[in-house]
């Protein structure tokens, strides 16, 4: 479970599911290619909700916080795992039952009232949401000049390890990123957080893009 430590301290608040969905977030907040907007790095604060069934709960502690009078700007960071629809549903349910404005879709800014209210399902960081996670995204943004020659020796080992002992079925998309860390020496064992500290992905990725827009037209425009 989550536990809220720090007090509301910026007017802009991001949600995210997980510590390496956060700390994923912080390090693309602070890259090279957002340096050029300060405010991305220093007018948004980051909170890790626990599960994805933990939002809820998660929520109505952050609205009793010292400081959540003045949050004008919140967003959600989820992964959309298998069903996009339910995984929607789950968090619009949670702005409800919390009394806050509901974004009628994905990547959707609802500006209805005061606290503007939005939510993104990873991997895909836009209005047309797919399943998968975070680690889908990672491993389209490796940066590494071999990337595409080594995810596809990976690719073709797991597809092996599938289809001749029926492992690596419900977490495929952890597998193969994971497996990319081990065979670096800069990233074997770390977390997908403490790989994006140590330079494992391309900030400047056009996956990301839509990101960006996202925080910026809701955030600072």
């Amino acid at each position: 479970m989550a536990v809220v430590h720090n007090k509301i301290r910026k007017n802009y608040i991001i949600l995210c599911e997980g510590k390496d969905t956060e700390n994923f977030l912080i390090q693309y907040l602070n890259s090279e290619p957002l340096k050029i907007e300060k405010r991305f790095s220093e007018d948004i604060q980051t909170f890790d909700f626990g599960g994805i069934n933990q939002l809820t709960m998660f929520m109505r502690t952050l609205m009793n916080m010292e400081g959540f009078d003045k949050v004008d700007r919140l967003l959600v960071m989820r992964d959309a795992e298998t069903n996009v629809e339910q995984a929607e549903i789950m968090v619009r349910n949670s702005f409800s039952e919390c009394g806050l404005s509901v974004p009628d879709s994905c990547c959707s800014w609802n500006k209805t009232s005061n606290l503007h209210t939005a939510y993104l399902l990873l991997p895909s960081c836009d209005n047309k949401p797919v399943p998968g996670a975070l680690e889908d995204l990672c491993w389209d943004i490796i940066s590494d000049k071999d990337a595409e020659r080594i995810k596809n020796d990976i690719e073709k080992f797991t597809d092996k390890i599938k289809s001749e002992y029926g492992r690596i079925v419900s977490h495929e998309h952890k597998s193969k990123l994971h497996t990319y860390f081990s065979v670096n020496d800069d990233l074997v064992s770390l977390k997908v957080g403490e790989a994006a500290r140590s330079g494992a992905f391309d900030w400047n990725s056009a996956r990301l893009e839509l990101l960006k827009q996202l925080i910026h037209e809701g955030f600072f425009t």
